[in-house]
């Protein structure tokens, strides 16, 4: 080979070892912003979810607070039910012992 044809190889060997490298950078600049992308979506997914979870959280709070007082309430017309119950039997029950020594012992 002649020396142009020779140097004409070397420096094409040169610009393909150039391309090789400045490919390998765009490479490696094309995957840190794929992998800075991939975490900006991950953090925004990560905070999406908490946000969810945090909203769930609070209405199942709130559905569970307004059950605990709905139960409340009923067991305070319950307990008022039963102590009028209560009240009226104790009434009546005094009323029966007190019919019952009159009529066993009367008014002896």
């Amino acid at each position: 080979m002649n020396r142009e044809a020779i140097n004409y190889v070397k420096e094409a060997e040169a610009r393909v070892d150039e391309l090789r490298l400045r490919a390998d950078d765009e490479i490696k600049e094309i995957k840190k912003h794929k992998e800075a992308e991939i975490e900006r979506m991950k953090q925004e997914t990560d905070s999406a979810i908490d946000a969810f979870q945090k909203e769930s959280n609070q209405e199942t709070q709130v559905a569970l607070a307004k059950d605990e007082e709905q139960f409340h309430q009923e067991v305070a017309k319950e307990t008022e039910r039963y102590e009028l119950a209560y009240e009226q039997k104790k009434d009546s029950l005094a009323t029966r012992i007190a019919e019952e020594v009159l009529r066993r012992y009367g008014n002896s």
